[in-house]
């Protein structure tokens, strides 16, 4: 095979072996869900999921709140991080993080792996308890 059809072909393969659907990101994945109260989901739109490697080397995760209504609302989130075999990484520092939603406006909320052999985090939505 000639020098430059190799090289198209070898990009195009490295191309594919790249791309990626949703946030899956070779071994990394990433869900964003609601929990607690039923009103949220009219209120706040899980937007913009990304997973990625850190520059440590260790994962991170980020999902867009998207407020939907004119009134500004407070929200909480939390992370739980599984490893390649499913089971739940311990993480300390797991608790609820309340972040302001301005009225029709975008909010990134991100979560950081506790270690590196943290590859699937699952972030949980609710409304703020005030």
């Amino acid at each position: 095979m000639n020098k430059p059809l190799f090289f198209v072909f070898s990009l195009a393969l490295f191309g594919l072996a790249c791309s990626s659907a949703g946030v899956q990101n070779g071994p990394l994945s990433g869900t964003a869900r609601y929990v607690g109260d039923d009103d949220i989901d009219d209120l706040v739109e899980l937007s913009t999921e990304r997973i990625r490697f850190g520059r440590s080397d260790v994962a991170v995760y980020q999902v867009e709140l998207v407020n939907r209504d004119e009134d500004d609302i407070s929200v909480e989130y939390r992370a739980r991080w599984y490893d390649a075999d499913g089971i739940e990484v311990q993480n300390v520092a797991r608790s609820w993080k309340k972040v302001f939603v301005p009225g029709r406006s975008h909010q990134p909320v991100t979560s950081v792996a506790p270690n590196m052999e943290a590859v699937r985090c699952e972030l949980e939505v609710r409304l703020s308890e005030n």
